[in-house]
């Protein structure tokens, strides 16, 4: 995988109905009328996933979504683990998402040039199922930064006591607190994984990605700022 600007990494975005729950929720967090029709909004948006009641247009923006996120975190893992040589997972399940997008150009070039009959039920099983791959090699890839980042966040402070660091970092008892709060969050987001192969959440896919991106800015402030100043002031030790 090659890597590409910001820019290019945000282009594609959920669909509008899942942006106008993100939004409301936002908007009026303690509010219980919006929880309560933003909740009916996704409910309705998994169930219409689970019924296969959605188009082929909403299959396609969760597939370039979800896509552009694994990519993105895939090269950040590649950057800060040379463990990845081994870590095949992701790559298996975009190969498999890749062979369910062929079938699906396939059948409409088929039928576009008059060579054979447009299977709808046939494209719309292979988008379910390239959108289903999609999603596991995110939640894959996603697992395997948030366990390394963790794991290097571990490596720089061992060997260092608590006064030591938040004598060099002003913030450590908050970002400890946060750190600890990620850590259930990520926790509970693999458990809601974990009790259905068969779903997409549009929030769990963001909420990951975004707890994954909030690990990486902490290890990189703690490899370049923290980790120096506790060597120079603590070096002895």
């Amino acid at each position: 995988m090659s890597s590409n600007n910001e820019n290019d990494q945000t282009k594609v975005i959920p669909s509008d109905e899942v942006k106008q729950n993100v939004r409301k929720k936002r908007q009026s967090p303690d509010s219980a009328a919006g929880t309560e029709a933003a909740g009916r909004a996704l409910f309705d948006s998994i169930n219409s996933y689970r019924r296969g009641e959605m188009t082929a247009d909403e299959y396609w923006e969760r597939i370039f979504y979800v896509h552009l996120k694994t990519k993105e975190l895939y090269i950040l893992a590649e950057e800060y683990g040379s463990e990845l040589k081994t870590f095949f997972l992701p790559i298996n399940s975009l190969k498999n998402a890749y062979e369910n997008i062929i079938h699906v150009c396939a059948n409409e070039y088929m039928a576009r040039t008059g060579n054979g009959a447009l299977n709808e039920k046939y494209m719309m099983d292979n988008l379910r199922s390239a959108l289903g791959n999609e999603i596991k090699a995110f939640f894959d890839t996603a697992d395997f930064l948030s366990i390394l980042l963790r794991k290097k966040i571990s490596e720089c402070l061992n060997g260092f006591t608590y006064p030591q660091i938040a004598s060099v970092w002003d913030e450590y008892n908050d970002v400890r607190l946060q750190l600890i709060k990620i850590n259930q969050e990520i926790a509970d987001i693999r458990n809601h994984k974990s009790q259905s192969s068969e779903y997409y959440i549009d929030e769990d896919v963001e909420k990951y990605y975004n707890e994954t991106k909030k690990l990486l800015g902490w290890y990189i402030h703690v490899e370049e700022k923290v980790y120096p100043k506790l060597e120079q002031r603590f070096n002895d030790i």
